[in-house]
């Protein structure tokens, strides 16, 4: 199997992994763990769970952040900003810090210093997607011989990346 076609399966395990799964015995990781963390992180900030357990906030600005992490053989989260209804398109730079200061601040600042420096080390792929955002993939250590790979996608609506760890 590919490598964007197994990227693709590993998110879509993640996205339907928290409460749904949260009593699936088959699962390498204990998912009454991650969907009680995941009421923690939204507290954290006066968040709250949406319907697939994903912590949610709306922000002042109109700006939504959500957060969701978990899987059940592969550990993974995504962050996503959501602009505000009627904001313009942010530069892509602009997409990028402003979506590592939401990983940082709802998430963890371990992760965001993380993600910051693949980004900085380049190495990505980049490609435009059919919808027209646009889509960079890299290793989360440049340089290593094995390493999990982020997901960062920047569109005119949202920026969101998703990664693996162990």
């Amino acid at each position: 199997m590919n490598r964007p076609i197994l990227w693709m399966l590993s998110l879509a395990m993640l996205a339907v992994a928290l409460p749904a799964g949260a009593q699936d015995s088959g699962c390498d990781f204990d998912q009454a763990y991650f969907a009680k963390r995941m009421q923690q992180v939204a507290a954290r900030h006066g968040g709250r769970l949406d319907a697939t357990g994903a912590a949610i906030w709306k922000l002042r600005n109109g700006e939504t952040v959500t957060v969701a992490s978990g899987g059940c053989v592969h550990y993974g989260t995504t962050v996503s900003l959501v602009y505000a209804p009627g904001a313009s398109e942010p530069s892509r730079e602009v997409a990028i810090e402003r979506l590592l200061a939401a990983v940082s601040k709802y998430w963890q600042p371990g992760a965001a210093r993380r993600l910051q420096a693949a980004l900085r080390a380049g190495g990505y792929e980049t490609q435009t997607l059919e919808d027209g955002n646009v889509e960079l993939v890299g290793k989360l250590d440049p340089g290593q011989e094995f390493s999990f790979e982020y997901r960062l996608i920047i569109g005119k609506r949202e920026a969101r990346i998703s990664w693996e760890e162990a």
